[in-house]
């Protein structure tokens, strides 16, 4: 304090007392670190509940379409009760074939969720027989190139060279110089043969010949390792063997689900059915057969006419082939059944034949022995073997016939298997 002037020290010392009191509180010291914290926070707790809003939007989101679902599905239902009130109502009088309900029955949601899984599978099937005609289709066309390609007019002589007698041969210069195209023509007074009822000895030497012919056939291809060593189509094993002129040939398949008493019941209706037998053939092959003598239920002599409209002939003129064979099926101890079909040795019938007709002979047998490989007796399967022996005198065309004999096993598979396994 001032002595020369005390009031000038006291106007500063109240002068600082009123700005100690009267001035605004400092400002506190705040690190940037507490700062960034608070700042963060702050986003977080933005970006929550950003995210709840999302989330609440997508459940009203899903409730709206879980609950038009709903309306779909009981709109369905009420259409699916009035079809079955409809469907019974005019299946009253035969309730046994309704597949439905009747409207005293309550339908619950398991039936709808049944039918479904019914369409589903149906579906499956579709796709499965949809594949299946696909691949039928395809050998069917591969078959009907390989006829086109196949000329008769280098082929007669050799396919059936065993008919190669004088009185035929004369038949068939003969029927060259005729200048009359003949259409294919079902059997009548003019085409019937003169043939001589066989005695039921000669029927049964007939057959004891032709199983033995078989059985020596079978002995040279007895290993399945003649098989395993060749390409398979459409699953058929095959096998092939020339000895001199005369060419054996045999395919074969394992068939599942099925029995040998089933094949050759289905197999002996198509073979002694003529209308039936054209299934077995390509379409542009028109054959005829009619039983001629009834021996026994499983014994037949049977005429058969052939005309193939896909060939040219010779020098313009259609030959038609010619024979008559017997057909018979036989039943071995172990289950093994045997079908075969042979030319009868008709030196009358050869002469008596028509200018446009030609006689031919064939050899086949199908043989259907039950699976030994299944360890389970409740797996049945079969093991179907086609086969053949001609003589010919090309390659070419034995080969040619070797594989109408596959595709003749692969129309008898579609014909003789499927319906068996197939209920609706």
């Amino acid at each position: 304090m001032s002595l020369t002037n005390p009031l000038e020290d006291i106007d500063d010392e109240l002068q600082a007392m009123a700005r100690y009191y009267l001035s605004p509180d400092p400002i506190p010291m705040v690190s940037s670190e507490i700062l960034s914290q608070s700042q963060n926070s702050k986003q977080k707790k933005q970006k929550r509940n950003e995210r709840d809003r999302q989330r609440s939007l997508a459940k009203r989101q899903s409730m709206t379409q879980m609950r038009q679902q709903m309306k779909d599905l009981e709109q369905q239902k009420q259409q699916l009760i009035e079809h079955t009130r409809e469907h019974s109502t005019k299946s009253k009088k035969h309730p046994l074939n309704s597949m439905y309900p009747s409207p005293s029955t309550s339908i619950k949601r398991e039936n709808f969720v049944r039918l479904s899984h019914e369409i589903e599978a149906f579906r499956r099937q579709n796709a499965i027989l949809t594949e299946q005609l696909r691949e039928r289709d395809l050998g069917a066309g591969y078959m009907q190139n390989l006829l086109l390609d196949f000329s008769p007019d280098e082929t007669d002589n050799d396919t059936h060279s065993n008919s190669s007698e004088s009185d035929s041969s004369s038949n068939f210069y003969t029927s060259t110089k005729r200048k009359s195209h003949l259409l294919p023509r079902l059997f009548n007074d003019d085409s019937k043969v003169y043939f001589t009822p066989l005695t039921r000895e000669e029927g049964i030497a007939c057959v004891r010949q032709t199983l033995q012919l078989v059985h020596n056939a079978q002995a040279l291809y007895a290993n399945d390792v003649h098989y395993n060593n060749r390409l398979k189509f459409f699953g058929w094993g095959q096998y092939t063997l020339r000895q001199g002129s005369t060419i054996t040939f045999s395919v074969k398949k394992t068939l599942k689900n099925i029995t040998p008493t089933q094949l050759m019941a289905t197999t002996w209706n198509l073979l002694t059915d003529g209308r039936r037998t054209q299934k077995l053939i390509p379409s542009s092959v028109n054959t005829h057969i009619r039983p001629i003598q009834k021996l026994s239920d499983d014994l037949f002599v049977i005429d058969r006419r052939s005309e193939d409209s896909s060939r040219s002939g010779v020098s313009g003129q259609k030959l038609a082939l010619r024979t008559i064979y017997v057909l018979f099926r036989v039943l071995d101890s172990d289950g093994t059944r045997t079908l075969a079909m042979k030319t009868i040795n008709l030196p009358l019938v050869k002469k008596m034949l028509r200018e446009d007709e030609m006689w031919c002979e064939i050899f086949y047998w199908i043989r259907m022995s039950p699976d030994g490989t299944n360890d389970s007796p409740s797996d049945v399967a079969t093991v179907a073997e086609f086969g053949g022996s001609n003589a010919y005198t090309r390659d070419e065309i034995a080969e040619s016939w070797l594989r109408e004999l596959v595709f003749l096993a692969i129309r008898w598979e579609t014909l003789a298997v499927a319906p068996t396994l197939l209920h609706f």
